[in-house]
């Protein structure tokens, strides 16, 4: 089960842990026989959360940090924008963690 925010995404490892997952671009290999032609996408791990608070926290804090504002006004927009994506995101029951 996962639930999807921006261009991050939450998965339920196990009953314990919750990953943070974003999709980012695949850098150039500097080996020619890796190399790909274009960008290219997969999901990059962040990290191991205990719940969904703490998932969701780092969600908006990856997506401050890869905002492109340079102002306090702009990262203040972009987090009210956050806050209100978060608020509509639809957790199922199979992803809360029970301790």
């Amino acid at each position: 089960m996962e639930v999807k925010l921006g261009n991050c995404r939450i998965v339920k490892v196990d009953d314990m842990n919750l990953s943070v997952e974003q999709y980012k671009v695949v850098p150039q290999s500097k080996n020619p026989n890796l190399r790909h032609d274009g960008e290219k996408f997969r999901w990059t791990h962040i990290g191991f959360y205990q719940n969904i608070h703490q998932a969701l926290k780092k969600i908006i804090d990856a997506e401050l940090m890869e905002s492109n504002s340079k102002s306090a006004t702009g990262l203040l927009s972009k987090l009210e924008e956050l806050y209100s994506e978060v608020k509509n995101v639809k957790v199922p029951k199979s992803i809360l963690c029970t301790k």
